[in-house]
């Protein structure tokens, strides 16, 4: 192999690392676009579900209000507070 030969083999070597290296580099960047959309999209997620959360503790706040709790207990269920009479005390 005289000179002229080694240096365009050692150029085609260096060209196709070079490829090789390229293409590795547009994967790695299309991977990374695609992992930091879907963490864009599970932080929107988690704002949505602590909105959703907030709501649900308002509401669990207010439904278990004792006058609400009461009031649901003698409309639906007819109950009514014991009279003296009704009261039985259980001693142990």
């Amino acid at each position: 192999m005289n000179n002229h030969t080694t240096k365009l083999l050692s150029f085609l070597v260096t060209l196709l690392l070079l490829g090789v290296m390229a293409i590795v580099l547009v994967i790695q960047v299309y991977d990374f676009r695609r992992d930091f959309a879907y963490l864009q999209q599970l932080k929107k997620d988690e704002v949505n579900y602590e909105v959703v959360w907030g709501q649900l503790l308002l509401e669990q706040s207010a439904l278990t209000q004792p006058s609400r709790l009461e009031q649901a207990a003698i409309r639906d269920l007819n109950m009514h507070a014991p009279t003296p009479e009704e009261l039985v005390i259980v001693k142990p």
